[in-house]
Parts: C-alpha cells; structure tokens; sequence
C-alpha cells in the first residue's frame, strides 16, 4: 500500500492554505492603498478649523478630525508609514539578528555562550519595553521608532537563526566542505544560510505584524512619531480625547491595525504550515 502523504519534494508542500491566501489578499489590498492611495485622496496635513470633527460627507467621506483634516486621506497616508514601520524594522532585526545569530552559533564556543547569554537577557524583557527605552534615549521621529522597533527584533531573530546553524553545522554536506578546507565564509554562505531560509522567511512574516504593532503603541504613548503625523497610533492617541461624542475617530484606526495585523498573521501562518505541514499550531502575536 501506498501512502498518500506527500514526500517533503511534492509541489503541494509549498501550497499556501486558504487562510493564507485571505491574508496575501488583504495585504495586496494594504500594499495598494499605500502604494497609490494618497495620490488619489486630500492632502493629511490641510486643516480646515471651520469643518473641525465633521461627520461623513461627499467631500470628507470618513469625516474629519478635530482640526478639520480628511480622516480618509489620514488613513491611507498612515498605511504607507506603517508598512515603512513594520518592513524597515523586521529587515533591520532581521539582518542585524540572523548573522549574529549565524555567526555564533557555527563558532560556538565562549562567543556562543556570550551571545546566548545576551539574548536571552533581551528576551527577559518586553519587545515594547525595550523600544520604549530606545526612544528614551534616541528621541521620537519615524528613523528614531524604525531603529527601536527594529532592536526589539535583533534578539528575536538570533535565537532562531543560531538554533537553526547548530542544526546545521552538523549536517554532512557541511562535515564535508570542512573536510575538503572550505572557508567558515564559504560554509555560511554556501551550505548554512540556505537551509534557514524558510524558517526565516516565517519569522519574518509575522514579525512585520509585531513591528507595526509596536510602532503604533509608541505613537499611542506619544513617544513615537510627531502628534500631526499621519500614523494610526498617533491618530488613536489624539482621537481618544473625543471619543465619547465623535466615536469613529478611534474606530478607523484601530479597525485599520486590526486588518493590517490579521492579515499579516493569517499569511504567516499559511506560509508556516505551506512550508511545514506538520506544524498546526497557531500564531500568537508577541510584543
């Protein structure tokens, strides 16, 4: 009898799940609006004082907020800085991170020691917690959020890529190139980097989600970008004052993280389970 279980080579172990194909889709829409939108809508930063906390109307579609700007076109100037957030940030750990991460776990040794011990003091701590104390020091402003959000992730991904070298390292096509007098250079790059790729790649993902969620709870807390800039956490932060009598200016930002947030994990988790079917577990978004 044959098993209809598919072999780690078949073309349907790559397969995105449908959840997974909801969330690509719910960011192909996000990357658009960002991309094009705010050509198309007012501009976020003209103040009109005499239609200050309007409702819906054919010239303010969403309204506007308690200095007169378009609501809508605060939205989706706030799209593109998020992303900006979350990808600079998730790119910046992740660099940073894996090839520390990479580096120490093939040398082992007391630099690997070192390293764990570092890491795993990081991670003692919050991701918000430690951002916040970034911005303490750095300052706020969109570069100063990128960098603080982006140190959070440095220990995330150098756990994972230093657990996944050590398994690496160990693997014969590895044993050989040393063998044969490859350079730690060469069996980094060559042998070591590509079989971290997926679990990497996963990392990433939802890392993008955890980014942007930080970097909006530092605008909320109203250390991060300026109070005028277009941002959903800073929108949440001035919104609030209003929010028993003029409700929606809290409810648009914050339905506008929840999709982001939603469908960044539902294609982090497709991709997870696409790239490794045996894993079915959930994804739960850590701060």
């Amino acid at each position: 009898m044959v098993s209809s279980t598919p072999g780690p080579d078949t073309p349907s172990r790559a397969r995105l799940p449908a959840t997974g194909r909801v969330g690509l889709g719910i960011l192909a829409v996000l990357a658009l609006v960002a991309a094009i939108g705010p050509s198309l809508t007012l501009d976020p930063y003209a103040q009109d004082l005499a239609r200050a906390l309007e409702g819906p109307s054919r010239g303010h579609w969403l309204g506007t907020d308690q200095l007169g700007r378009d609501t809508l076109a605060r939205l989706v100037a706030g799209s593109r800085l998020s992303l900006l957030i979350g990808v600079g940030a998730t790119l910046f750990g992740l660099v940073l991170g894996g090839s520390a991460g990479v580096v120490s776990g093939y040398a082992g040794g007391r630099l690997d020691g070192a390293f764990t011990r570092i890491v795993d003091m990081l991670l003692t701590f919050p991701g918000v917690l430690i951002a916040l104390m970034v911005v303490a020091v750095a300052g706020t402003g969109v570069t100063n959020v990128l960098l603080a959000v982006g140190l959070r992730a440095v220990p995330v991904f150098g756990r994972v890529a230093r657990a996944s070298t050590l398994v690496a390292r160990e693997r014969d096509s590895v044993t050989a190139a040393r063998a044969l007098g490859a350079s730690p250079a060469r069996i980094l790059v060559r042998h070591i980097a590509p079989t971290l790729i997926n679990s990497i790649v996963v990392l990433a993902a939802l890392q993008v989600a955890t980014a942007i969620l930080v970097g909006a709870t530092l605008s909320f807390l109203g250390v991060g970008v300026p109070p005028e800039t277009p941002e959903w956490g800073a929108m949440l932060n001035t919104g609030r004052r209003y929010m028993l009598q003029h409700g929606q200016l809290i409810v648009y930002p914050g339905v506008a993280i929840m999709l982001t947030i939603l469908g960044i994990n539902l294609f982090g988790d497709g991709l997870r389970l696409a790239l490794d079917p045996r894993r079915t577990r959930g994804v739960l978004l850590e701060l």
